[in-house]
């Protein structure tokens, strides 16, 4: 079993990339912080709207609240992904070539390395979403078997069942994107995503089930600074007041949340990423199963839509100029310079066999 998980090699990575999940940890008990101040001020202001009009400050109070997930959104967006992305492009090097050049920073050469391949990280986070959709869609079609069983209570496990593994699909998705940090014989990423997705598709019980076992070992860090942190925790409440503990829960387990999205996500990522890695190595995508997942997921036809489009872009900036002709003395210049056939627009994507 653990030996199917990639452990040992996932463990190496991660201690090699410790500078970074240090980074990421840093950055999500920086936003807990910022969240505890953000409730502080919504909650005075709810309390002091609500003893005048009582209805107006929980009204406040629960507008707040989606302001925060509004608040995470973002952060996630601009700061967090940004790391990750930067994360994920720094495991893929070490897997392709056994190490980095961080003489700048681990954070810093992945981003640089995140730049080089999509130009931009919000363009790995739009390729993300497309390879999320068709990861999930391909999975769900897999898997989600409660609608048959007899009895709520099998549909009511298997629902729950169903639901983690939706949730281990995340890190399915970071592995398709980690291919094209490593493949570099292919500079198209929207093609190295819809080649990585077939891929997933034709290895998809290793992986899927190594993603479940992950997604669950990624909670021990949860576990383990809900127990660190609710010693103190509880000394506070019982010096100060017991009135305090309802709140002082939530903030534990917010807290113990973010140690498990830094440490416990980024180990589960890691080891998803070598055990695609090395479930998909030598195996090339297949046409017919390409054709299938065409049929199941809109996403994955835009995800060939536009890597035939850069596959047609790239064509078109590759192909040569032909010379200018010079004008005779006894002829007007012309000043029309003639280029070399470009392939047309709709270039017919190249099969995957």
């Amino acid at each position: 079993m653990f030996e199917s998980l990639n452990l040992g090699k996932a463990i190496d990575l991660t201690r090699r990339t410790m500078p970074i999940i240090l980074i990421r940890l840093g950055v999500n008990i920086i936003f807990w912080v910022v969240g505890i101040i953000y409730f502080l001020i919504v909650g005075a202001v709810a309390a002091l709207i609500g003893s005048a009009i009582e209805f107006l400050g929980v009204i406040i109070f629960i507008v707040g609240i989606g302001g925060m997930f509004a608040l995470y959104h973002l952060a996630y967006r601009y700061v967090f992904y940004i790391i990750k992305a930067a994360h994920i492009a720094i495991v893929s090097e070490l897997l392709q070539n056994g190490k980095i050049k961080d003489s700048e920073g681990q954070l810093a050469y992945g981003k640089k390395l995140v730049q080089e391949r999509f130009g931009e990280v919000n363009a790995m986070f739009v390729v993300d979403e497309l390879v999320s959709g068709v990861v999930r869609g391909f999975t769900r079609t897999i898997y989600n078997i409660a609608s048959w069983l007899p009895g709520d209570t099998l549909q009511t496990l298997v629902q729950i069942l169903n639901r983690i593994i939706w949730f281990a699909t995340t890190y399915i998705d970071e592995a398709v994107l980690a291919r094209s940090f490593y493949e570099d014989e292919q500079d198209n990423v929207w093609a190295n995503a819809r080649d990585g997705v077939v891929l997933y598709a034709m290895r998809w019980k290793p992986i899927l089930m190594n993603a479940v076992a992950l997604m669950i070992l990624s909670y021990i860090p949860f576990i383990v600074a809900f127990v660190l942190f609710s010693l103190p925790v509880g000394a506070l409440i019982s010096i100060f007041s017991q009135q305090l503990a309802g709140w002082s829960l939530i903030i534990l387990l917010l807290l113990s949340w973010m140690v498990k999205v830094a440490i416990g996500d980024s180990f589960a990522m890691i080891a998803m990423i070598a055990t695609y890695h090395r479930e998909t190595a030598g195996v090339q995508p297949d046409a017919e199963m390409a054709a299938k997942l065409d049929g199941i997921s809109d996403k994955f036809q835009e995800l060939a839509r536009k890597a035939g489009e850069a596959i047609g872009l790239n064509k078109r900036k590759a192909a040569p100029v032909a010379p200018v002709t010079p004008a005779s003395p006894e002829s007007p210049i012309d000043t029309t310079v003639e280029t070399g056939d470009f392939p047309p627009d709709n270039d017919p994507l190249p099969t995957t066999d």
